[in-house]
């Protein structure tokens, strides 16, 4: 009667582990190469071109804001400014455009946050907390998103309201987060291995000398219309010539180029006091916009003006503004200065990006030469092992390429390194598998059982002449030889050489293929006691350098412990008390996985 039990209890666990395991069936069919390679490539998930789509739009926006100043022209006949409409219109248009892509960076952020709560921190317990860190990003892309100019030119143009306050603060800070965050994408560097990476990197060196010498050349031509109606201003102020500035609206403002009633202005005495051809700088010093308003650049001709304006932005920063001749106006010094510290800084961080590339260029060659005195080595392995496979060299190469790049140590000797953990262990397995079925317990054991022991398998090398196991200690691990030659032998007397004619040699070869340690395999299978462990009755001793993989006596033992039933038909009736506790720990650990599996779907 109790053996008819014990059958039925183990029938009866097996059964319910069998049920569970429908579940996980997948896992059971060994993979092939190809899909352990591809198991863990991260999927494209939400835009994978995003970035480069608003790198671009981002490119597009730093350049278009500095067109802003090229809307008002003067027109020296009429003695006032007016405003480009046009050109207002289609600044206007263009800067709304480029700001809906900041508006889907916004959205898109906020979907990944969302999506990915963990890039928040997951040590931030508390839900308001939470919700405020969540904002606080998105709180800098808001601010790059809102349409400063805009409000700017419609407010100035159609309303009495003062936009000092938006056009001094806000917009150059808005602008400079701009180009903070375009720098930011920026530098993720095209490939320089290729021709069109070399090109485009060339380029982007020099892009920030184009932005600033875009960006200054507009101040220049805005900061020279506002000296030249600073002028204007000074002059009407004198007592006996007199000009109602009060009849004038917005200080020479005009509204269109079309009409301006300037009857109430001396245009004769405003010229003679600000004189440009010729200049005459006891009466009014110009200083470094005498050039600008010599040129006309105040026409509405936008080409002339820009590429005026940005010839003398890059030559004056080429020159750290060496050549400038300033007046005493204080503006204008602090403009000069600010040219010249920037040319000075653009050029140092050019020089330290040529240094940085050629040091780059350097070590990508040391790399390539170190990665081609590897390959050898790992072309022998592949071929050894019979993982001759075009895909799993290039996941080598790549992440032996990656490791050498963070100058981290490269052990070539040990192939299986150079992998990811995940396709360590599973390579392992696949090479592990057929030598485990070489034990004879193992033969016909279940492939679910093989794998969860190939899983905790180690690779380890031993050098030549290395005593890997001793005779008289515990035999504290199983080995299965993958490379290399090792002797097996006793000290006991009457040894003979392996292969002898007496046919009971005390001395083995272990070679490829071969294992050791089987005693070790029947102690786990049997649930016993720690004091019948095993204890080695011969020395292994490495004849030349040997890989091999090994298992702990402890790892091989929870193998069979978490697998039991399929070991079960070696145990003996004592151990049915221990028996039923392992069938109870499986139902309940069975119990837990499917109320998990529960909640996970409820949730």
């Amino acid at each position: 009667m109790a053996d008819s039990n014990d059958d039925s209890t183990v029938i009866s666990v097996r059964n319910v582990e069998g049920e569970s395991g429908k579940d996980d069936g997948a896992s059971s069919r060994w993979p092939t190469l190809e899909e352990i390679l591809s198991t863990h490539e991260e999927p494209a998930i939400f835009l994978p071109n995003w970035d480069r789509v608003f790198t671009i739009s981002c490119a597009f926006a730093v350049f278009l804001d500095p067109f802003y100043p090229y809307i008002f022209n003067i027109t020296e006949d009429w003695t006032c400014y007016y405003w480009d409409e046009k050109l207002m219109w289609a600044f206007i248009g263009l800067r709304s455009a480029a700001d809906l892509f900041y508006y889907a960076d916004i959205v898109w952020f906020y979907i990944r946050l969302r999506i990915s709560p963990e890039a928040i921190g997951p040590w931030i317990r508390d839900l308001r907390i939470r919700e405020l860190h969540k904002l606080l990003p998105l709180l800098p892309r808001i601010f790059v998103a809102l349409p400063f100019p805009q409000v700017v030119l419609l407010t100035g143009k159609y309303t009495s309201f003062d936009n000092f306050v938006f056009l001094i603060f806000f917009a150059p800070a808005q602008y400079t987060l701009r180009v903070y965050r375009g720098y930011g994408l920026f530098k993720r560097a095209p490939n320089t291995e290729t021709g069109i990476g070399r090109w485009l990197r060339a380029i982007l060196g020099f892009l920030p000398f184009i932005l600033a010498a875009h960006l200054y050349g507009a101040l220049w031509y805005h900061l020279s219309l506002q000296r030249e109606l600073d002028c204007w201003f000074y002059a009407c102020l004198d007592a006996t010539v007199g000009c109602d500035l009060s009849q004038t609206f917005y200080y020479f403002y005009c509204g269109t180029e079309t009409y301006f009633d300037n009857v109430l202005l001396n245009i004769t005495h405003i010229k003679a006091s600000c004189p440009i051809n010729p200049p005459n700088a006891t009466i009014f010093d110009f200083g470094i916009f005498l050039y600008a308003l010599q040129c006309n650049l105040n026409s509405p001709n936008l080409g002339k003006k820009f590429v005026q304006c940005f010839w003398w932005g890059l030559r004056n920063l080429s020159s750290f503004g060496s050549n400038l001749q300033t007046s005493l106006y204080m503006l204008e010094t602090f403009f000069t200065v600010l040219v010249s510290i920037s040319g000075i800084v653009l050029f140092l961080i050019y020089l330290n990006s040529r240094v940085q590339i050629s040091k780059q260029r350097s070590d990508q060659r040391k790399l390539r030469h170190k990665m081609h005195m590897m390959n050898p080595d790992i072309d022998l392995w592949l071929h050894k092992n019979g993982l001759s496979d075009q895909k799993l060299k290039e996941v080598i190469m790549k992440n032996l390429h990656q490791k050498l790049e963070e100058h981290k140590e490269v052990d070539v000797e040990n192939i299986l390194s150079l992998l990811p953990i995940i396709h360590q262990r599973r390579i392992m397995c696949r090479l592990s598998l057929n030598l485990l079925r070489n034990v004879a317990m193992l033969e016909n054991m279940d492939e679910q059982v093989l794998i969860a022991i190939c899983e905790r398998l180690k690779p380890v090398i031993y050098t030549e002449d290395a005593y890997i196991i001793r005779e008289g200690e515990p035999l504290d691990k199983m080995l299965f030889i993958m490379q290399g030659t090792a002797w097996s032998y006793t000290t006991s007397s009457n040894c003979n050489i392996c292969g002898s004619a007496s046919g009971s040699s005390n001395i083995k070869c272990l070679e490829r293929g071969d294992f050791y340690g089987e005693e070790l395999m029947n102690w786990a299978s049997k649930l016993t006691s720690l004091s019948e462990f095993p204890i080695s009755t011969r020395f292994v001793k490495c004849q030349t350098k040997v890989e091999a993989f090994a298992i702990r006596a402890k790892d091989l033992k929870g193998v069979v412990t978490k697998f039991w039933w399929h070991f079960s038909k070696g145990f003996e009736s004592s151990q049915l008390e221990q028996l039923e506790s392992l069938a109870i720990s499986s139902l309940r650990a069975i119990r837990c996985r499917r109320h998990a599996r529960a909640r996970a779907r409820t949730g």
